[in-house]
């Protein structure tokens, strides 16, 4: 007793001489919460990977050097010097458990613990990872549970029999938590508790500790033009999120993909889209969907429950412009035509639905022509449910709802908001609004206890679709080998290879030669863009921890020597001390790539970009790093907003522009594409604008057709907004834009070159069915034709013998290569009175090896031939139809192109 008596006065004297002996690892004496957004208050990207706590949290900062850390949501993990903003604000939303130590808060949702970094000796070990009880239990199938017997678990009854019987079982209580996102346990079904909120759109975001594959991001993976890729690419990211399922690591209920049009340039959500036509994102929408929720082995059952957001015309965040004027995706009211409503914004979530069959909805922040999109009857009931027959549920984007009070102010009270959105269809609440006030509505008289019912039946038929009552079937024997497989990242891979957009390429400056490549450097500041953008809508936990670059897809793994530089500090610093390293870096390099572009700092979820120019420091570190180089640099562009690249175009130093959109990690593939494995064959789904569009018209203005703007001018900095000149819609997207694009929708070349011919052509075609089928949609008071019935009366009409056009690609190069065949109708009238200056009818991507021809077959649907008048009312449209295939700008590069002639549309009958 004395030795030990002695040793702790020992210790205890070496503590008061030596304190930093006292403790080794972390100490974090204290935390301040503060509200976070897109911008952060501290950091950039997350650094955690695994379990998190406080004390580990700030040894991850440490071992950057760093003085303050952060925790946000119980798992992510921010560091710096200083926090981001003079005055942030402070919060009360702090208090999530840590996934490391769930005796301590680690943040919240979009709240932040702040803390010193206080660090000495043995460095913090990791937390171990939790033991945690499964995400989701089935309580049918333990044969001696109570529940087992019960008619919602028997599989053998309709789907409407089970459901009944299931929320019959229910306690109000259980029914009023069960319409939020966050459902609490409901014992009466012994169902514990369910998030019906997770994220997919790049991979799957939430599987606890589990690594997963990250994929490109949509406004990427469009480019390719490849229903297969975004079904295979839908239907992985489903699988891993069946298997950690089985794993008792993830649920099944998904929030992706995002089906807004890319119809502004500055929207901060581009890199989610894929792209800004609606017949292209409604392809897009119908074959990741069917990729997301079809299983081959199991057809009976939903894989993983897909949902298409955000309906409908959500696409801005938030702008302030210099005259004042601001708006934000929380408090806007998009006016939008009911002509631009039918035949462009709504058009990708009908396909969506009705072909590919998805079980949920969002709908958005912002209301539409003075409704709250949650509280709109007509977007939810009459239009989703009744005339496109949507089977599933509606969400509310997260705190949706509460906006339907707090920023529209479109009732006097909760509870009445709390009517309007049951009311409306919106059958879950993202965050807690609606339960919180949902029993002083019942109090009021204000809904019944059948209105939450109503709701909970769409909840639960999508949960039983699921599986999540049913015996052990094909679906759980999905294993966790399956995910970060080797299939799975080259999947990934393959989808930017498939992706990569060929701009420009003189003196075949592309490919590189592996052999005669020599040392290259990649400089800019996108160069080594990867982690911080991995987590946005996906796996921040990525296979391997490996957050591949653009200088990695150069480097080979090491066989090609490479040396590289940011040259500005980051996208947006127009800090140019940095240059002129760069270019002494240029000047010794043998081959000379820039990285340039945009990230999540210049437009994301909660901000809109500012600019679609480069910043002056970017444009003047292209300009002097390719007057330096020993030969025409190649110019790689990594962006969801598309940036003018007039300059870059025109410059003669400048040999060759690669545009890859946002690949995150997967821009390993593009090395493959970059030394000439693989011919690019994406092409574009953006406009490319000259930067003077910004100035003409304002993000606030919804209207796709040119025309006068109730806006000010963007470049206007009156504060009396009165005086500020209106805006000029020039149009929107390619469809509508009247000015000259520096680069136009679907351009893209090839290290080969091809000839188009067309083979079968034709000169008139009836639209005396279109007319009936469209008599018969306005009969039955809906605005929507409905697919099936397209479908249909194509078939009985005969349509496509009288319309499909064989196109014959031959490819007239040296190098095997994929080619993307686009179909184009242009409208008689175009470009007047509304109507399109032409349209996407069909695309085709196919493979054509050198010196040998393949035939491609497209035809434009019945409906093409159809316009909507100012009152979105579908006509049927007779005159003459220019028809071609391709991009005219490309013919002088080489690329296949083709007038096909008009066809005549009459209401005339034809004899086939």
């Amino acid at each position: 007793l004395l030795q030990v008596f002695f040793m702790h006065i020992m210790l205890a004297v070496l503590a008061l001489l030596f304190p930093s002996l006292a403790h080794s690892g972390c100490v974090v004496d204290s935390t301040t919460c503060y509200v976070d957004g897109q911008k952060r208050v501290l950091g950039q990207s997350n650094v955690a990977i695994g379990p998190v706590s406080l004390e580990y949290c700030a040894q991850l900062c440490a071992n950057s050097n760093y003085s303050i850390a952060g925790t946000e949501n119980g798992e992510e993990c921010y560091c710096g010097n200083k926090l981001n903003t003079d005055a942030p604000q402070r919060g009360k939303g702090c208090g999530t458990p840590c996934n490391g130590n769930s005796k301590q808060s680690c943040g919240g949702y979009w709240f932040i613990s702040v803390f010193d970094v206080k660090c000495s000796g043995a460095p913090e070990p990791a937390p171990p990872a939790p033991k945690l009880p499964p995400e989701m239990v089935n309580p049918c199938i333990d044969k001696s549970s109570k529940f087992a017997s019960m008619p919602f678990c028997n599989a053998s009854l309709s789907l409407d029999e089970r459901v009944t019987d299931a929320i019959g079982r229910m306690t109000l209580p259980e029914k009023i938590g069960a319409l939020g996102t966050s459902t609490p346990a409901i014992p009466s079904l012994g169902l514990p508790f369910y998030n019906w909120w997770s994220e997919a759109s790049s991979g799957l975001a939430s599987a606890r500790n589990m690594q997963t594959t990250k994929f490109p991001f949509p406004i990427t993976t469009g480019m390719s033009f490849n229903r297969t890729v975004w079904t295979l690419v839908g239907r992985q990211i489903a699988r891993e999120a069946r298997a950690a399922m089985n794993a008792g690591n993830a649920y099944s209920t998904f929030w992706a993909p995002v089906i807004n049009l890319a119809r502004e340039p500055r929207w901060g959500r581009n890199i989610e889209t894929p792209g800004e036509d609606p017949y292209l994102t409604g392809e897009y929408a119908e074959y990741f969907v069917k990729g997301f929720q079809e299983a081959p082995e199991d057809p009976g059952h939903v894989l993983a429950s897909a949902c298409c957001k955000h309906y409908v015309a959500n696409s801005m965040e938030s702008t302030t412009q210099p005259d004042g004027e601001h708006y934000d995706r929380n408090h806007v009211d998009s006016k939008v035509t009911m002509q631009d409503l039918v035949d462009s914004y709504m058009r990708p979530f009908q396909s969506c639905v009705e072909k590919g069959r998805v079980t949920s909805l969002m709908c958005g922040y912002n209301a539409v022509n003075g409704v709250p999109s949650c509280a709109n009857d007509w977007l939810l009931e009459e239009v989703a449910r009744k005339n496109w027959g949507f089977d599933g549920y509606i969400t509310s984007d997260c705190d949706a709802d509460a906006d339907v009070f707090n920023s529209h102010h479109y009732a006097a009270t909760p509870e009445e908001v709390v009517r309007d959105v049951l009311h409306a269809g919106t059958d879950i609440d993202c965050q807690s609004f609606v339960p919180q006030h949902a029993q002083s509505a019942l109090d009021k008289g204000l809904i019944t206890e059948a209105d939450i019912d109503a709701r909970l039946k769409m909840l639960f038929r999508v949960r039983m679709r699921l599986s999540h009552f049913d015996p052990i079937g094909p679906l759980n024997s999905i294993p966790v080998s399956e995910i970060c497989s080797d299939y799975a990242i080259d999947l990934s891979h393959d989808a930017v290879r498939q992706s990569a957009t060929l701009l420009k390429n003189e003196h075949s400056t592309l490919p590189l030669d592996r052999h005669s490549v020599g040392t290259v450097a990649v400089i800019g500041p996108t160069a080594k863009l990867s982690q911080s953008d991995a987590g946005y809508y996906g796996p921040k936990n990525v296979c391997g921890a490996n957050f591949w670059t653009l200088v990695d897809a150069l480097a080979q793994g090491g066989q090609i020597k490479t040396v590289s530089t940011s040259g500005v500090p980051n996208v947006l610093s127009e800090d140019q001390s940095g240059i002129p390293a760069a270019v002494e870096m240029a000047k010794t390099a043998d081959t000379v790539v820039l990285a340039v572009g945009s990230d999540l700092s210049w437009s994301a979820e909660g901000h809109d970009a500012r600019s679609i120019s480069f910043t002056t420091a970017q444009a003047a570190l292209i300009e002097q790093v390719a007057a330096a180089a020993k030969k025409p640099v190649v110019l790689v562009v990594l962006t969801a907003t598309p940036l003018d690249l007039s300059a870059v175009l025109a410059n003669q130093k400048v040999g060759a522009v690669l545009h890859l959109g946002q690949p995150s990690v997967a821009v390993l593939g593009a090395g493959d594409v970059l030394y000439g494995d693989r011919s690019p064959a994406g092409r574009t789904i953006q406009t490319v604008y000259e930067s003077s569009y910004q100035d003409q018209i304002s993000i606030f203005d919804f209207n796709m057709r040119p025309g006068p703007s109730e806006f000010a001018r963007p470049d206007c900095k009156n504060h009396d907004v009165s005086q500020c000149p209106r805006g000029t819609n020039p149009g929107r997207t390619y469809r509508f834009y009247t000015g000259k694009p520096v680069v136009p929708f679907g351009f893209g070349l090839s290290y080969t070159t091809f000839s188009y011919t067309v083979a079968q052509r034709h000169s008139s075609i009836s639209l005396e069915p279109l007319s009936t089928l469209l008599e018969g949609t306005n009969s039955a008071g809906q605005v929507f034709v409905r697919s099936n019935s397209v479908e249909e009366a194509m078939r009985m009409s005969q349509w496509r013998l009288q319309v499909q056009y064989a196109v014959n690609v031959t490819n007239t190069g040296s190098k095997d290569a994929d080619d993307v065949v686009l179909g184009f109708l242009t409208p008689p009238g175009a470009g007047e009175n509304g109507v399109p200056l032409k349209v996407l009818f069909g695309f085709e991507r196919v493979h054509v090896k050198a010196g040998e021809t393949a035939t491609v077959f497209l035809y434009p649907s019945m409906l093409d031939f159809a316009q909507a008048n100012v009152d979105g009312k579908l006509e049927a449209t007779t005159g003459e139809y220019a028809v071609h295939f391709g991009v005219a700008e490309t013919l002088a590069d080489g690329m296949g192109y083709a007038e096909a002639g008009t066809i005549f549309a009459s209401l005339a009958k034809i004899v086939i």
